[in-house]
This record gives C-alpha cells, sequence and structure tokens, in this order.
C-alpha cells in the first residue's frame, strides 16, 4: 500500500510538472518569434530593383563623359595622318591653278596646285589647334560656371558666348599656317563644340514636373548656362546653328577671302549686342513693326557688326595671313556700314532664325561689295 502511494505520488507530480513546464516553452518561443518578426520589419532586407528616382551612375553617363575627349583625340589624330601622307594640301601654288578653280574654296584639290604639307607646318597647325580647344574651353568654362552659382543669368551667359566666341577663335587664325589644309586643322574647333551642344541636347532625361530635358553628366552646366528656360533641348536650336555657320565658313572661307570673316562677326558680335542692348536700354524704344526688338538694339547690332568685321579684317591682313583688299580704310569702313546696317534689318525681320538669315545676307553682301 505504501509503495503504491508513492507510485501515485510520483505520478502526480509529474503530471503537474509537465504542467507547469509546457506554458512556459511555448510563450518563450512565441515570444522570440515575435521579436524576431518586429525587429524584421523595422529594418527589413532590401532586395527590390532600385526606383526611377534613385540616382546611380549609369554606364550611359560615363560613357558620354568620355565621348567628348575620345572625338577631340582621335578627330586631330585623323587630320594629322592625313596631313602626313598627303592626304591634305600644302601651301598654294596660285601660278598653276586655273582662274576658275583658284577662286572656289579647296578649288585647288581639283586643280592640283599645291605643294606638299611640310611638317613644320604640320606640328605648327596641330599646336594652334590645340590652344584653340583649350582656350575655347576655358571661355565657356569662364561664362558658364557663374551661372551655376547664380552669378549670372542663363540668357546673360548665352549671349556673351554668342557674341565673344566666334570673333575671339578668328583672333588665333594668325597662330595656323599659311597651308590649304590648315583650316581643316581650324575646323575641328566649331565641329567639337556641335558635338558639345549636341550631348548637351540630347544627353538628359524626361522630367515628369516640368516635362524638359535636362543634360546629365559634364554638359549639364553647359546646357544650363545657354539655355532660356532651363530646357537643355534648346541647345540644338540656336547654338547648334551658330556653330555649325562657325564650322561651314571657317571650312569653306577661312582667311581666303573677307566673306566668311564678316559674315561670322556680323552673325556673333552684331546680334549678340544687339540683345544684350536691346534688353536693358530698349524697353522704351520698341519698332512699331517688330514689338520684340528696339531701336536701341539695332543701333548695337550695326555697331557691333561694324566694329568687329573691320577690327577683325583689318587683324589678319595686319598679320599677313589675309590678302588685303584693294580699298583703302575709309572705303572699306562705308561699304562694311552698309553691309551691318542691311543685315540689322534683316535681324529685325519676325521670320526664321537670325542665326543663319543674318550671316547668309552679309555673305551674300560682302561678296558684292567686297571680291
Amino acid at each position: 500500500m505504501r509503495r503504491l502511494l508513492c507510485l501515485l505520488s510520483l505520478m502526480t507530480a509529474a503530471s503537474i510538472g509537465a504542467s507547469f513546464h509546457m506554458p512556459r516553452t511555448e510563450p518563450a518561443l512565441s515570444d522570440i518569434a515575435r521579436t524576431t518578426m518586429i525587429r524584421s520589419k523595422r529594418t527589413p532586407l532590401r532586395m527590390t530593383q532600385p526606383s526611377e528616382d534613385t540616382e546611380m551612375p549609369s554606364t550611359s553617363s560615363f560613357n558620354k563623359k568620355r565621348i567628348i575627349p575620345i572625338a577631340v583625340l582621335t578627330t586631330i589624330s585623323a587630320t594629322t595622318i592625313a596631313a602626313f601622307t598627303g592626304h591634305l594640301p600644302g601651301p598654294l601654288i596660285d601660278a598653276t591653278a586655273p582662274p576658275f578653280f583658284a577662286n572656289l574654296p579647296f578649288g585647288v584639290l581639283f586643280a592640283g596646285s599645291y605643294e606638299a604639307y611640310p611638317q613644320t607646318l604640320i606640328y605648327r597647325d596641330l599646336g594652334a589647334t590645340v590652344i584653340s580647344i583649350v582656350g575655347a574651353s576655358l571661355f565657356v568654362k569662364a561664362c558658364t560656371y557663374p551661372v551655376t552659382v547664380g552669378k549670372l543669368q542663363p540668357r546673360d551667359s548665352r549671349k556673351i558666348i554668342h557674341t565673344f566666341s566666334a570673333p575671339l577663335f578668328i583672333l588665333v587664325w594668325p597662330l595656323f599656317s599659311n597651308a590649304y589644309g590648315a583650316r581643316v586643322f581650324a575646323s575641328i574647333i566649331p565641329l567639337m563644340n556641335a558635338l558639345r551642344l549636341y550631348l548637351a541636347g540630347t544627353g538628359g532625361t524626361g522630367d515628369n514636373n516640368n516635362d524638359r530635358r535636362t543634360a546629365d553628366g559634364s554638359e549639364n552646366e553647359l546646357a544650363q548656362a545657354i539655355s532660356r528656360s532651363g530646357n537643355a533641348e534648346e541647345a540644338l536650336g540656336g547654338p547648334f546653328v551658330y556653330v555649325m555657320v562657325l564650322l561651314f565658313f571657317t571650312f569653306f572661307c577661312f582667311t581666303d577671302s573677307p566673306v566668311g570673316v564678316i559674315s561670322i562677326a556680323t552673325m556673333a558680335a552684331g546680334d549678340g549686342l544687339a540683345d544684350l542692348i536691346g534688353r536693358r536700354f530698349g524697353s522704351n524704344n520698341k519698332w512699331p513693326f517688330n514689338k520684340d526688338k528696339s531701336v536701341a538694339g539695332s543701333t548695337a547690332f550695326v555697331s557691333g557688326a561694324l566694329v568687329a568685321s573691320f577690327g577683325l579684317i583689318s587683324w589678319l591682313t595686319g598679320f599677313g595671313v589675309m590678302d588685303p583688299l584693294d580699298l583703302n580704310a575709309i572705303d572699306l569702313f562705308v561699304r562694311l556700314l552698309v553691309i551691318s546696317v542691311v543685315c540689322a534689318a534683316v535681324e529685325l525681320i519676325p521670320a526664321g532664325d537670325d542665326n543663319y538669315s543674318v550671316p547668309l545676307s552679309a555673305a551674300m553682301l560682302s561678296s558684292y561689295l567686297l571680291t
């Protein structure tokens, strides 16, 4: 009996111990699980793809940053090789050139009246190209950086570049040689600027808020500085036409005649100063037939085009890189004044783009009055 009572007491104690033990185990496990779930909610593992708003450097953006240096190196190398291998003409031999071809841009290529491109002239033109590219980059940087820090308005920066970049480029033309192929080296500068503007206008992504394009990479600063409204696509408008006109007259005219110089100077200095002066002093003297233009702006156009054309022609003829005209200073000044006034009237026409209508008018007038 005593053994039976002991056995029953042991069984009862075991059942009671088991009843107390099991409830303590289950809540402990559930508490741990609950704590783990809470912590996981606080610090979840993010395995999703990055959203569109997340700014991450892409391979395409890095590639775009390399386009300009690669293009410059490739173009300069190809032009230099072409000069060394005799595919670019050297100094002209006017005595053997037929009269018809001698008066045409690159007519020497058809007539065959040119000397070989000497190595000394190749190195000279190569050095002039590098100096021009560096100088152009520094000038654009000096005009665009104040815009990024809020010291200059984009429209003012745009017109400062418009007014001075082309005349400053012409000022370095005496650095190039008298080889006929030197214009190919010189054309690299506006060609690279055209490529840079193209990247600035097409290298962005859409903005859902204002539906504008914003250039990325190193061209963002340029796009902001040359656009009126912040839209990077504006780089493909007037600024792109500007550099293409500069490229055209550099390649086909260069120092052969004053036609290219006058066309570039009228487009750059005339049209650029007309906007800069007109916006500040032309609010009370608008033209009755075109309220967007003013008498002050037109006066600045004539003054800027006249001074720039006369000054650049005198600069090039003074260095001997352009043949002097068969006109005295007064006759030249009067004829340039006529060209400037007519082009200022063309700029008043409220149709088309004055970045090509003005230089085209200047080219036709200068061809008639000066050659």
